[in-house]
């Protein structure tokens, strides 16, 4: 009834993907739906509430307004996660035998259309420990296909193959990484030998989270300073926990939370912000989070729960986080600080960076870490010459080894990257227009920018009364609070305690940041848990996929499996009999199967990976686990 309208003698549709018409798509229950462009209107029984006319506009007006009064409390009313006493028209389909779902499996189940309205889509089928379930397929994050993911049964949740967000297979709750939309659940049955899902006939992919509205007489107020992928989550997740008080979410940048690493990754980016913010301002406001941009705060008295801005304004507080992030270190070297000298943060930066390298330019990039070696892929694909300069001999030595570092190596100089291994700036002088990089040695090269990636600071000099670590990040417990009752830390400026180790970890990991946002956010609604989750990094660079998990220092033995200059593999980084960490390229998701079987200490031994006359099929070892009886 909905698909069209017949007003000025054509049939517009109205299921263009407009917010009006998606309303009236999603609900299929608006008293009146309006055109977005004639203002036409319709009943829910399909007679005209209006006709097409100047002659009407003043009819078609109080339609139209009266029709967005409810689309703004329908947004809102979605946005906090709440359950309409409507029902959405649904309907019952056979996606499987019982019998082609073995325990442990996930598959990806396309549901046809229908000729009673239905449309298409796809669902997760799962069988976990003997039990069926059926949520949406994809990742909220980026899409990825679910069930080329991994599940784990102690945590009930399904894992992205691609970049390790995770979401509650009987919730579709987002509960770790990247994904901060929830992913739909429909119930499932089995009727004569048949599973059967009940969907509803028009499938969305994501949705958004339950949480909970503020209540006015909560009178509590809860800090996020730091507006970066750990601040965003934590918001995020103090509503979805059950806080109702006041939330201030506190950045000293002028944009909303947006994804930061698309910045090295794409730096036109930086002009367009808005098209990489995690959240609008109407998801805060609906969810009564207030934000609070463009100040800085200069200082966290953690021993009287005060903060101060540095225009002099105070705010108390009952609970905080502190996740403001780090720093792009500054070479502390002569010229370090010329104009023509960039670093790589904010939008603002990769702004700049974009005005300066177009094409043609030639440009020094000054480290080989993920962030440099990123930006060096991003301004040759722009048409830049690019040479990077790194300490190390080979790209990514200390995280990755010599080994695979060549193959880093050897692939950017096929795409036209130059790479100088062990080299170390002593000066930038200016020599005209152009910028000479002098190294030790008596070497220099003549470029037009120099891009600098050599490391981050915690930013957390501003907090006072807590423990810090030797490099001033915030030491934390493994709930993520930190010495001062009431203050938590999360992402970069966080050291925290490995609940499975017991040593003292800070990660600079996106995916990790995010994790930590939320799991401060449970502690801080007085439901604190462990950060158990094993640290996940990934980079994408000339389109090719690196994803990391684990933590290694050090390792005393390397195990690769696979094809190292195919970019083929998976390395296994060992000490002491142990396998501490996993990179592999090509191989989803062998890496997210990999952190799971860490967290549950099930990883194999550097004696079992190279004992058998075949390679260890890790996936194989989690899919046991998750069945039934399995301990």
């Amino acid at each position: 009834a909905l698909r069209s309208c017949v007003g000025k003698g054509s049939r517009c549709s109205l299921l263009e993907r407009t917010e009006s018409t998606m309303l009236a798509r999603r609900w299929c229950c608006a008293t009146i739906c309006v055109h977005p462009t004639h203002g036409s209107g319709f009943a829910t029984d399909g007679s005209a509430a209006s006709t097409t006319g100047y002659h009407v506009a003043v009819a078609g007006a109080c339609l139209l307004a009266a029709f967005s009064a409810e689309l703004s409390r329908r947004r809102i009313s979605q946005a906090v996660g709440c359950q309409e006493a409507i029902a959405k028209p649904t309907r019952r389909v056979v996606v499987a035998r019982d019998t082609e779902v073995k325990d442990g499996d996930l598959k990806q189940i396309k549901i046809e259309p229908a000729e009673d309205g239905g449309i298409e889509g796809a669902v997760l089928l799962a069988r976990i420990d003997g039990k069926l379930y059926a949520t949406g397929a994809s990742c909220s994050h980026y899409s990825a296909p679910l069930a080329q993911g991994v599940a784990a049964k102690d945590k009930m949740y399904v894992v992205c193959p691609w970049h390790d967000a995770a979401f509650d297979l009987r919730t579709g709750q987002p509960v770790r990484g990247a994904g901060l939309q929830a992913i739909p659940t429909y119930p499932v049955s089995v009727e004569n030998g048949n599973v059967v899902v009940e969907v509803p006939k028009a499938m969305e992919d994501f949705e958004s989270p339950t949480v909970v509205r503020r209540d006015p007489s909560d009178g509590r107020t809860f800090l996020v300073v730091g507006g970066g992928a750990a601040g965003v989550a934590a918001a995020d997740s103090l509503r979805q926990e059950g806080y109702t008080g006041r939330i201030v979410l506190i950045t000293e940048e002028r944009h909303l939370p947006y994804d930061r690493p698309m910045l090295s990754k794409n730096v036109a980016k930086g002009a367009e912000p808005d098209s990489i913010a995690l959240r609008d301002l109407a998801y805060f406001e609906a969810l009564d989070i207030e934000v609070t941009r463009g100040k800085k705060v200069a200082s966290l008295d953690a021993a009287n729960k005060v903060i101060r801005f540095a225009n002099g304004e105070e705010m108390s507080y009952d609970c905080a986080v502190v996740a403001t992030g780090a720093t792009p270190r500054k070479l502390p070297i002569p010229g370090g600080n010329l104009p023509g000298v960039l670093q790589l943060r904010t939008p603002e930066d990769a702004e700049k960076i974009a005005a300066k390298c177009t094409k043609g330019k030639t440009v020094v990039v000054v480290g080989s870490s993920f962030v440099g070696m990123e930006v060096a892929a991003t301004l040759k694909r722009r048409g830049c010459d690019v040479t990077v300069l790194g300490m190390e001999a080979v790209p990514f030595e200390r995280v990755l080894g010599k080994k695979v570092g060549e193959v880093f190596r050897d692939f950017f100089q096929s795409k036209g990257v130059s790479f100088v291994g062990g080299a170390i700036v002593s000066e930038i002088a200016q020599a005209g227009e152009a910028l000479s990089v002098n190294m030790k040695g008596g070497k220099s090269l003549k470029c037009d920018v120099v891009v600098t990636g050599v490391g981050v600071i915690p930013n957390a000099e501003f907090v006072t009364g807590v423990e810090k670590a030797r490099d001033g990040s915030l030491i934390t417990d493994e709930c993520l609070q930190t010495s001062a009752p009431g203050l938590f830390a999360a992402g970069d400026v966080a050291t925290y305690r490995s609940p499975s180790s017991g040593s003292q970890l800070r990660i600079e990991h996106w995916d990790v940041a995010t994790s930590q946002g939320r799991f401060a956010a449970r502690g801080m609604a007085g439901k604190p848990s462990k950060f158990d989750q094993t640290p996940f990094f990934w980079t994408s660079i000339f389109g090719k996929n690196l994803r990391y998990v684990g933590h290694a220092t050090q390792f005393d033995e390397l195990l690769i499996e696979g094809d190292l200059p195919k970019m083929n593999f998976v390395a296994f980084y060992c000490l002491k009999g142990e396998v501490k960490a996993v990179a592999t390229m090509g191989r989803d998701p062998v890496a997210v199967a990999a952190g799971e079987l860490m967290r549950l200490g099930r990883m194999p031994t550097t004696a079992q990976l190279k004992g058998g006359s075949k390679p260890v099929d890790l996936l194989d070892m989690l899919r046991q686990f998750n069945c039934a009886g399995a301990a």
